[in-house]
């Protein structure tokens, strides 16, 4: 049973590093396709906007539920919207999270519209857009992970990146201990088969010497 149970324990690391290289896989193809990287069905972003606080924070670090696909007023999404973020006349895509505050219906298709918490309007951008815009649900989120992120890394790197960087450290730890403990018992044996045969060397001098002396 113990043998069962050791055996077992040795093919985690090796399933770690399995899954691992199954996420990257996935995150790389996600990336090159413009996709937002998921695990699970759940997408990581780090909040760098005041415009949700007080409900959520700077720095925060929140849980997408990228699976759902109807949304109400109220709800908190993430969406892409396409507008000049840093005033300087460069448009580019920006991943957005707001509350929903109104859902407009018109010829069977769902408008929607959001508003940051702290913000006091809604902006031009993400009034009337449609649900292909949407990444997901607001489902969580973790300040001290956030604090951690932001620690790590500054910037443009997807917190999903840092669970696969600590997941191979551990199973190279995991390994490298394991080669030490061999080692370790391999010199032991070797030490304690050297003894062995010195001390069996000692006694047949010791026999020797007995049998001499009862001649």
């Amino acid at each position: 049973m113990k043998k069962v149970f050791k055996k077992s324990l040795g093919i985690i690391p090796y399933l770690i590093l399995l899954i691992s290289f199954i996420l990257i896989i996935s995150l790389t193809i996600s990336l090159k396709k413009g996709e937002t990287p998921t695990i699970l069905g759940k997408a990581i972003f780090l909040v760098v906007s005041p415009s949700m606080e007080d409900t959520i924070h700077v720095n925060d670090v929140i849980f997408v539920d990228t699976t759902v696909n109807n949304y109400s007023v109220g709800d908190i999404v993430t969406f892409k919207a396409y507008f000049d973020s840093n005033n300087d006349g460069s448009y580019e895509w920006n991943d957005i999270t707001h509350r929903i505050i109104d859902v407009n219906i018109i010829d069977g298709v769902e408008y929607y519209t959001t508003k940051g918490d702290n913000n006091g309007f809604s902006e031009s951008w993400e009034i009337d857009f449609t649900s292909d815009l949407i990444i997901g649900k607001y489902v969580g989120k973790s300040a001290l992970i956030g604090s951690v992120y932001k620690f790590i890394f500054s910037e443009g790197i997807n917190l999903i990146f840092i669970i696969i960087i600590i997941s191979f450290v551990a199973i190279g730890a995991m390994e490298i201990f394991e080669i030490v403990k061999q080692l370790s018992m391999q010199k032991q044996k070797v030490i304690l088969e050297e003894k062995e045969r010195l001390i069996q060397e000692e006694l047949a001098r010791l026999r020797a010497l007995k049998e001499e002396k009862d001649k």
